[in-house]
């Protein structure tokens, strides 16, 4: 912008300039004299108005030749930022800055490494809003998978990029830096400027959990022990491996597994689950209740009653947990 700006300062000065001088000395109107001054400077030159004189053809002559210089070198600036891309990448941010405002309820993913790709492409195809921030410059930028996604340049653990991010408004956040020590300082800005927001940090040692803990992480992920434990259940329970690859890929299958908040005036509050036989109405599958103050309970009974703010966990195809959120929600 600053390049813009002087482009186009240089251009005016030149301009008015110019005008200036053929209202003084051929005697021109405002008009004229403006129509002189460009007509001069880019070497149109129509026809020369008002009175010519000696003065006139010397000012003629000396603003030609310094008044072109400095037309050229201000056409050459503004050129370079539409052919360098610059000016396309400052509107690119305009428009980026004008969507991180109306964005609300979103997930902050900190650190566009190989985790954080892979958890930037999950809540893509669960249609969940985010933002990247990333340190390094550029980088993501032309991957064709994010070209539309928001992916902000900074130091995640800079609290004014946080702020930009929209951290206030955001309903997680997910810190996926190289080091253990960065996401704890990530984790520590985090919670402290939103003491409710669940934050999932990366933990790359074994023995850095207890201090993201201390941090503020609500959940704790080492991609080292969760790959050498699924290693293993890969052979000593192979079916109930491919049963879990089934529910988490739901582009594999029609199947997925959901939380559904039962809203105070769903039909379901006060109702059992053997009353409203919600598998033959709905098709979905109750694994679970998870209930303020008594935590989940798996595979609850017949007789169990559901009550307002009740978390179904259910699962089953689209369809069925549409239908089961439509009932959940009072619809």
């Amino acid at each position: 912008m600053r390049r813009l700006r002087e482009a186009l300062v240089l251009l005016v000065l030149v301009g008015v300039s110019g005008a200036i001088g053929y209202h003084i000395l051929a005697k021109l109107g405002w008009l004229d004299a403006f129509y002189m001054a460009t007509t001069t400077l880019f070497t149109v030159g129509f026809r020369e108005m008002g009175d010519v004189n000696d003065s006139t053809k010397l000012f003629t002559m000396f603003y030609l030749v310094t008044g072109l210089g400095v037309a050229t070198y201000a056409i050459s600036n503004l050129t370079a930022l539409i052919v360098e891309g610059d000016l396309q990448g400052y509107l690119r941010e305009r428009r980026m800055e004008k969507r991180l405002e109306s964005l609300s309820d979103h997930v902050i993913v900190c650190g566009f490494g190989k985790m954080g790709f892979q958890a930037a492409w999950e809540l893509k195809h669960a249609n969940m809003p985010f933002v990247i921030i990333e340190l390094e410059e550029n980088k993501g930028r032309n991957n064709p998978r994010f070209n539309d996604e928001i992916i902000l340049y900074g130091n995640a653990m800079d609290e004014m990029v946080l702020e930009k991010a929209g951290i206030k408004k955001a309903m997680g956040l997910i810190t996926a830096l190289t080091t253990d020590a960065d996401n704890v300082l990530v984790t520590l800005t985090a919670r402290q400027m939103a003491p409710k927001i669940p934050i999932v940090a990366r933990s790359a040692k074994l023995g850095t959990e207890s201090k993201l803990m201390a941090a503020g992480a609500t959940h704790i992920v080492s991609p080292y022990e969760i790959g050498g434990r699924r290693m293993a259940a890969l052979l000593l329970n192979p079916d109930i491996m491919n049963f879990f690859d089934v529910v988490l890929h739901q582009d594999q299958l029609e199947l997925g597994m959901e939380r559904i908040n039962v809203h105070p005036t769903s039909r379901l509050v006060g109702q059992t689950m053997r009353e409203m036989r919600l598998r033959d109405s709905t098709g979905a599958l109750i694994v679970g209740i998870n209930r303020v103050g008594l935590g989940l309970r798996f595979n609850p009974k017949g007789e169990e009653t559901f009550q307002a703010d009740d978390d179904i966990l259910a699962l089953g195809p689209s369809s069925a947990l549409e239908a089961l959120a439509k009932l959940a929600s009072g619809g």
